[in-house]
């Protein structure tokens, strides 16, 4: 206590080494997810100029330099208060909304930014090998033989060569690519799905809920292999799809093989019911709380009530999905591949170093690095992604108080 009886200030905490460590690590990371950001504000200043201005309206050049400021403050180490890439910058003065809040709760936690750390290393292993500074020659191989002699760990090969010359840590770090492109597309195209509808199920009710209840239904009553492998099959022996594919985007510039886009699109489009089913029991949970009910006699428009108020709230369930969905798909690329129905035996992948793996387990001596590497690999990666959403949905989850 001070001399006229009032408690003493409280000096502001310093962030601790490890937080800022972990900031550092990941600040490439942040930087192109602001720049993104900018870009998106960016192209929405001509849109928001053909709208009709009313008093105190500064258009989008105002809250499009605040956006860089914040920005520019966060890059520099100014302020721990990261921008938000859409919607409204908060000033100082304001709450910086729940997202601040999560990322303030994940900082107290090792576990939380020792896998944040091991996320971002995957990342950045992955978007260099997309760029090709990472493992740039993992197609290259003895030419001169169909069959080489493994060769073990070493200096040459950290993680040896298997059986026709390739170097085996140039395929794992390869495969990377493969599975962040596998996991995230198809859990983020299965969220998304599940979301919206279980969304608009849990909310509207009646024929839509019976409507959407019997969709899903019908998709979860056949076997979950049974109907992968039959989206797999029927888009990938079909040649009118392969050559549609051949012209677009993804296949010309980004250079993502047919085989891997089948892939992302079956896991896609068979993994949403968990989702639907998990968003639509919140939503019907929900959509009679007081709270929807006085934005509903606001005249909130439908999709905010849906997506501003109720999201939120159940957000962190998706997140859990997410996760369980991403793990998924990265297995199950294993399965598809060997079936026949994955990539193609050219393409660097954990599943196809597993399916190539079997074969020289066989042999003698054995020869296992292989199998290891990929083994490691995916398990470092699952692991990270599990850790994570975990600390993130204790930091997202309303009902819990830190």
């Amino acid at each position: 206590m001070s001399a006229d009886g009032s408690a003493p200030p409280v000096a502001p905490s310093r962030p601790r080494a490890a937080v800022l460590a972990v900031r550092a690590f990941s600040w490439p990371l942040a930087l192109l997810a602001l720049v993104a950001g900018g870009l998106v504000r960016a192209l929405a200043v001509p849109l928001h100029a053909l709208r009709a201005r009313g008093p105190g309206d500064e258009g989008a050049v105002g809250p499009l330099r605040r956006y860089a400021t914040a920005a520019a403050r966060w890059l520099s180490f100014r302020t721990d208060r990261f921008p938000p890439l859409v919607g409204r910058v908060p000033p100082d003065g304001e709450s910086p909304g729940r997202w601040h809040e999560a990322r303030r709760r994940m900082s107290k936690s090792p576990v939380a930014l020792a896998a944040w750390a091991g996320i971002v290393l995957y990342l950045y292993v992955g978007i260099g090998a997309q760029a090709g500074w990472v493992a740039p020659s993992w197609e290259s191989s003895q030419p001169d033989l169909v069959y080489a002699r493994p060769q073990g760990l070493g200096h040459e090969h950290v993680l040896g060569t298997e059986q026709i010359g390739r170097d085996v840590a140039s395929l794992a770090l390869r495969g990377t690519l493969t599975a962040l492109w596998i996991g995230t597309f198809a859990a983020l195209l299965a969220c998304v799905l599940g979301t919206v509808l279980g969304a608009a199920a849990g909310y509207f009710g009646g024929w839509v809920d019976a409507l959407i209840l019997w969709v899903f239904t019908t998709i979860e009553s056949i076997p979950e292999l049974l109907l992968l492998l039959s989206f797999a099959y029927v888009l990938r022996k079909n040649p009118s799809f392969s050559d549609f594919y051949a012209d677009t985007f993804l296949a010309t510039d980004l250079h993502v093989s047919v085989g891997l886009f089948t892939i992302v699109l079956a896991l896609g489009l068979t993994s949403w019911t968990g989702v639907c089913r998990t968003v639509r029991a919140e939503f019907i949970r929900h959509r009679d709380r007081d709270y929807v009910v006085a934005a509903k006699a606001l005249g909130v428009p439908t999709r905010r009530v849906l997506f501003r108020h109720i999201l939120p709230n159940v957000f962190h369930l998706v997140l859990i999905s997410f996760s369980l969905i991403f793990i998924g798909a990265v297995k199950s690329e294993v399965i598809l591949t060997f079936l026949g129905l994955g990539l193609d035996a050219g393409e660097a992948s954990w599943g196809q170093m597993i399916n190539h793996a079997k074969l020289e387990l066989t042999r003698e001596p054995s020869v296992w690095w292989q199998l290891g590497a990929a083994t490691v690999f995916m398990f470092g990666l699952v692991l990270a992604v599990n850790l994570f959403v975990d600390a993130l949905r204790d930091a997202l989850d309303p009902r819990l108080k830190h």
